[in-house]
């Protein structure tokens, strides 16, 4: 079996793990809905989102990291020298990269369409409309994407810094849940993962600061186009296949 097909299984392995997860992980903090004993309603939708599959504190800020983290880990060895040699270790780091940022778009993908699958079964596409709650996981989507992205770039460095000990994974994961955890320390939105809190302001007061927003978008892609370029430059700068520095 050739490298690409050994990519392409893991590739499809873990969409279908993820999937899979949150699947479960939906059900798991809305069994009350799918039980039958709550109703999604105009009345309670913003909790239903802010409160459990979408909440930030904890769901997006320390368990949503720590599940990329293991799929980056997953997916992202390293290569066959062949592969990097034919490529060249400049262009190898340019798809890899690409690859990252697909596999984010596809990660985000999976767990906002869990959501609008079960809120449209669970709460009608009439109730979503009025509410705008497709709108609002638009926005959601993109701002989870960056945020994701920022995540697989941070993994990306750490990855090249720490020549593919596999203890990049761990560090990783450790930096995005500790900021998280700190929000219950300290009782400050120290994670991007907050930059996607506004469902409240959205579904009961029916505003949306866009500025601030767009603000925190941008955050989240320079950060990352920072990330990148710094992971690429210890690549080509390391010899990882030997493990030696240049």
């Amino acid at each position: 079996m050739t490298e690409s097909d050994n990519s392409i299984k893991r590739w499809r392995k873990a969409i279908l793990i993820t999937l899979g997860i949150f699947l479960l992980f939906w059900i798991g903090h809305n069994l009350t809905v799918v039980l039958g004993t709550e109703t999604i309603t105009e009345g309670n939708i913003a909790d239903v989102i802010a409160d459990r599959y979408q909440e930030c504190g904890k769901v997006l800020a320390i368990v949503i990291p720590n599940i990329y983290a293991i799929l980056f880990y997953y997916i992202f060895g390293l290569g066959d020298a062949h592969v990097i040699l034919r490529y060249g270790r400049r262009k190898y780091e340019k798809i890899e990269t690409l690859k990252m940022f697909i596999s984010s778009v596809i990660f985000v993908f999976e767990y906002f369409l869990v959501d609008i699958v079960f809120m449209t079964f669970f709460g009608g596409i009439k109730l979503l409309t009025a509410t705008s709650y497709y709108q609002f996981i638009m926005l959601e989507f993109i701002m989870m994407t960056f945020y994701i992205y920022l995540i697989g770039m941070t993994l990306y460095f750490l990855r090249n810094f720490m020549k593919f000990n596999r203890m990049y994974m761990l560090c990783g994961a450790v930096i995005y849940s500790l900021s998280g955890i700190l929000y219950y320390v300290f009782f400050k939105e120290f994670s991007p993962a907050f930059y996607m809190n506004f469902s409240t302001e959205w579904f009961n007061y029916h505003s949306f600061d866009s500025f601030t927003y767009i603000i925190n978008l941008a955050k989240l892609f320079f950060a990352s186009l920072i990330l990148k370029y710094l992971g690429e430059l210890v690549f080509l700068r390391r010899d990882i296949l030997g493990n030696e520095e240049n």
